[in-house]
This record gives C-alpha cells, structure tokens and sequence, in this order.
C-alpha cells in the first residue's frame, strides 16, 4: 500500500516505488527506513543514505535487499559521476545473484551500431510471447524483477532496455520518439508474427507508437497512460507559468527558456532532476534543446493509427500524468479493436504512478487482459 514517508513527493514516490511492493512487511528493511527516512534532506543524502544501508546489507549477504538499495542510491545520481556506474553494477550484480523467479535467458540484439540487451523469462509450455519495457528512468532489471506477478501466464516475457535505458544508455543509445524502431528491431530477430506489449510509466507513450506502426503487434498495455510528456514537467506549474513557457518554445526563444528553467530547477529538486534526467537521457545539453526534443512525445497524432487491442490503466492521483488523460486517449483510439480501461482511486491504493505500492492491481489486470 502506498504510504507517506515525507512531504517530498518524488522521494515518496520512489521510496514507494523501491520498498513496499516487495518489502513492506520485511523488519529488516523496515528497520533500515527508520534510519533513512529522519535523515533525507536532498539528494545527496538520498545517496549516502541508501549506499551505506546497501553496503551494510551486502556484508550480510542480503542481496536482493542490498540491490533494491544500490538501485535506490544511484536514482538521482547524473551518469557522468563516476559514482553512478558503480553504483549501477553493483546494483546489477548483486540483482542476478538474488534472482530466481525465472529461467532466463540473455541476448544481446544487434541495433544501429550497438545493441539492445533483452533478457527473455521463461513460462513453461507458454505459447505466446510478451514484450515488456520501462519508460524514463528504470533499468529492464526492475521491470525483470515486476515480472513475478506474471509467472504462470501463457507468455515467454522479453523484457528489454530499449534506447535511452539501463544498460542501452550506458553503452551510448539515447532515447527516441520513433519506439517502433527498436521494437520492430526486437520483433524482427525473434521471428515473432504476434506479439503482446506492455509499456510502463513513458513506456504508455512508448507502447502506443511501436503499435502504430507495427501490425505484428496484437496487444498493448499502457501500465499507466501516458499522453504527454510535457505533461509531466507542467502539470504541477501554474497555467500562465506553462503558457509562458509554451509562448517562449514557439517562438524560439532559446536563451529565455535555458534562464528560466535554470531558476526553476534552483526551487525545485523534482524539476531539477526531470530536466536533468531527460538531458541524459536525449543527449541534448540544455533544457531549450530538451523540450523541444520532447514536443515530439505525444500520442496525439498516433492514436487513430492504433487498431489493436488496448488496455489503458491510470491513476487518479498519478504525480507524472493528470488522469483527465485517460479520456483524450480513450476517444482518441477510433480504430482501436477494443479499449478497456481503468482508473485507480485512492480507496484501491492504486491512485499513484504505476499503481506504486500496490503495483500487484495493475498486474491482475494484466493478467486478465492477456488471458
């Protein structure tokens, strides 16, 4: 269940996000939050924080909780510290040693001049087959992790980071608008003629395109909705704040949006870090640069493109996507083959992000949808 560990509502969410799907009723990593959560103050304590209870855990040997805490510590670290990447592969190692919810297998497929790292989790005697992918900011080992609320399914699970994520970022991949691309790319190597996709966070986005323009794909999830991008850096701004900024964008006015934005990101942790994030991610180097390259992620013009089977899960109280979205989509999917919907309250302790800390409703859903 989603719960209230500080008034700073990004770390809430990732605390959330980390912790209780898999160890709300765990004494030792509750009793590791008693020791976190008085002492966070901004992002660098998040790190050290969580880096010292991860190191501590891992002379224990508990590694799967000192991999969620590895994870944890790295989140708001920018990948040019060299802290982050050891971070990450202590994250990452310590994640397969733990981990046994699957059989799996590894591949690495080809894509432009690098590759696509896809980790394929094995349903015995399934006879269909499920891609699956994050958005923004998770590594595929979360979404590998997530995975378990689908064991039993009839679906081999391929579950990827696609360009801008994980290990595909690292190895110098940036996010792209075109999701169809490295999808198709995954579709083509695997000889798939159908295939289920499930997107989750900007995966929603993510999803919508790789189905428009990929017909071998049968089934989409967007795990949750996700309209805009732009929606996420202005929903919590003031209306004349964010038709300032779309006046300046319009108009190209470079030097005016990177000034303000600096000042913006200077108040706000949440902003700095989405900016920031989202430049690492694109490899562009100004938030100017950012947003432009951002007005591209939108499932406006795309939607009516889409004639699979959809299944649009929301939040009402989703911090990243104004739930009022879920109708623009809804209406916007004409040629759909059919659209269910749903819409998580408060009271189903699904309202946030993803359904974060109670991300086991969405996968029930999943499941019923897939079936």
């Amino acid at each position: 269940m989603f719960k209230h560990y500080v008034d700073n509502e990004q770390f809430n969410l990732q605390i959330n996000r980390f912790i209780n799907d898999e160890y709300e009723n765990n004494p030792s990593v509750q009793q590791d939050l008693k020791m976190i959560i008085p002492n966070l103050t901004d992002t660098e304590s998040w790190y050290q924080l969580w880096l010292e209870r991860a190191q501590y855990r891992e002379k224990l040997n508990d590694d799967a909780i000192a991999a969620t805490y590895y994870q944890a510590a790295e989140f708001y670290l920018d990948q040019q510290d060299p802290r982050s990447e050891a971070a990450y592969q202590k994250y990452r190692d310590l994640f397969y040693r733990s981990y046994k919810d699957f059989k799996y297998e590894s591949y690495q497929v080809p894509y432009e001049d690098h590759y696509l790292p896809v980790t394929k989790l094995i349903n015995p005697n399934a006879t269909k087959n499920l891609i699956m992918f994050a958005g923004y900011d998770s590594y595929m080992e979360e979404m590998i992790k997530s995975a378990k609320y689908l064991k039993g399914i009839d679906y081999n699970i391929y579950v990827l980071d696609g360009p801008g994520q994980g290990t595909a970022l690292r190895n110098g991949l940036h996010l792209i608008h075109n999701w169809e691309k490295p999808i198709s790319t995954i579709i083509d190597y695997f000889d798939f003629n159908k295939v289920s996709v499930i997107g989750v966070s900007l995966g929603g986005y993510l999803v919508m395109r790789a189905a428009a323009f990929d017909k071998r794909i049968d089934k989409i999830v967007a795990f949750d909705i996700f309209y805009s991008i732009m929606d996420t850096l202005t929903m919590r701004m003031p209306q004349d704040l964010t038709a300032k900024i779309n006046m300046l964008l319009d108009s190209h006015q470079a030097i005016e949006v990177n000034e303000l934005f600096q000042n913006l990101m200077d108040q706000n942790i949440d902003l700095k870090w989405k900016i920031n994030k989202g430049m690492e991610n694109t490899g562009t180097s100004s938030p100017y640069d950012l947003l432009i390259s951002f007005k591209k992620y939108t499932v406006k013009n795309i939607l009516s493109l889409v004639n699979q089977e959809v299944l649009l899960l929301a939040g009402e109280n989703d911090q990243y996507v104004p739930s009022s979205r879920l109708v623009d989509i809804e209406k916007g999917l004409i040629n759909a083959g059919k659209v269910s919907s749903i819409l998580f309250s408060k009271e189903s302790g699904g309202d946030q992000h993803c359904q974060a800390g109670h991300r086991e409703l969405g996968f029930n859903a999943i499941k019923s949808f897939l079936a």
